[in-house]
């Protein structure tokens, strides 16, 4: 019918460009953010872009509810303000008669994210798990910039390099304190250089000039120059990711008990039926008075949005932490919402309004 297709041509522009928009100030907020651990050397440019993707696939999971939320309340109340709902309406055709082809859009939208909640979203964290898991073991190393104190092994190594040039074949000022329970050794030297991978397992560390200061516990503190000393670094290999709830497929969820699982997979489950539900009550959001602009309903819309997410977010830490049951209350409560919107309260007014007219005549 021609009316379904300008309806959904008018949808569909805005939930394009609205995507975009999301989309864009996302992936900008997630390249900042990236780009901090990669100027202290903790990522490559490579790592960086593929961490940015990843989390903008997840993201994608709440940017396209939101797009076509906001889509359908901007084209709708731009029907309203421009006159035409009335002349729509006016042609015989009912505000529930116009929401199905949005709502089939609704529906090809909620598909969609449903795929990207219970098979994409655990692919795109286990993968950037990895990544970063990988990225910190070889960046051990690779961070290291000339002027700056750096701590391994959990704080109980600390590096320090006057100046270095080249890919690490020239130090100079070397300073490396390592703790080992209440033993501590000191090693400090003119310059030096380091062999990445000198053997599958380890670094080679060739120290020029180096005094070495070693105070223990148990026995006499040791003092030492060396003309030349060497130093062997374990090469650090990935930590293990092991299990995490975000990286679980959605079989393994709905069949735990931990309360992080139900969770998660309450979200995974709840995110194709609030597209369909926030869709659905976007349409009675828009409604407005001609000429009074288009986006006269686009606050109270926003405030609706802000408020369900918010409420599923509570209900879902509620659950996490044990002190709730379930996250079905919150799609619940927006359920309830799209059917009050929906019941004829004018009609009802007005047939009230007429039986006090008679009443009273």
């Amino acid at each position: 019918m021609i009316i379904d297709r300008y309806l959904l041509r008018e949808v569909s522009a805005p939930f394009l460009g609205v995507t975009a928009i999301l989309l864009v100030v996302f992936l900008t907020y997630s390249l900042t953010v990236f780009l901090t651990d990669a100027s202290s050397g903790l990522l490559g440019g490579e790592d960086v872009a593929r961490l940015t993707f990843l989390k903008s696939v997840v993201a994608m999971e709440v940017l396209l509810p939101s797009a076509l939320f906001v889509a359908v309340v901007l084209a709708m109340g731009r029907l309203y303000s421009d006159s035409e709902m009335a002349a729509i309406r006016a042609a015989g055709l009912s505000e529930l008669r116009m929401l199905r082809p949005i709502f089939r859009l609704a529906l090809f939208v909620a598909i969609l994210v449903g795929l990207m909640s219970t098979v994409v979203r655990p692919w795109a964290y286990a993968e950037s798990y990895e990544m970063k898991a990988a990225a910190e073991a070889a960046s051990e190393i690779d961070r290291v910039r000339p002027g700056r104190f750096y701590s391994y092994e959990d704080a109980n190594r600390t590096v320090f390099i006057e100046r270095m040039a080249g890919d690490l074949d020239h130090l100079e000022g070397v300073f490396i304190r390592s703790r080992d329970g209440a033993d501590v050794e000191v090693i400090s030297a003119r310059g030096g250089r380091l062999t990445l991978r000198a053997e599958p397992d380890f670094h080679r560390l060739v120290l020029l000039d180096a005094h070495i200061y070693k105070a223990t516990v148990e026995g006499p503190d040791l003092f030492g120059s060396f003309g030349k000393f060497t130093v062997r670094l374990p090469v650090k290999a990935p930590e293990p990711v092991g299990y995490k709830t975000k990286t679980a497929d959605t079989l393994t969820l709905f069949r735990s008990t931990d309360p992080d699982d139900r969770a998660e997979f309450e979200w995974r489950i709840s995110t194709p039926i609030s597209v369909l539900l926030l869709t659905i009550l976007a349409v009675p959001l828009s409604r407005s008075q001609p000429r009074k602009g288009r986006y006269a309903g686009l606050l109270i819309a926003l405030l609706v949005y802000a408020l369900y997410f918010n409420m599923v977010n509570v209900a879902r830490t509620w659950v996490e932490q044990g002190s709730g049951v379930t996250i079905w209350w919150a799609p619940s409560a927006l359920g309830l919402a799209v059917v009050l919107a929906y019941m004829p309260w004018a009609r009802w007014k007005a047939r009230l309004r007429r039986k006090r007219q008679h009443a009273t005549a």
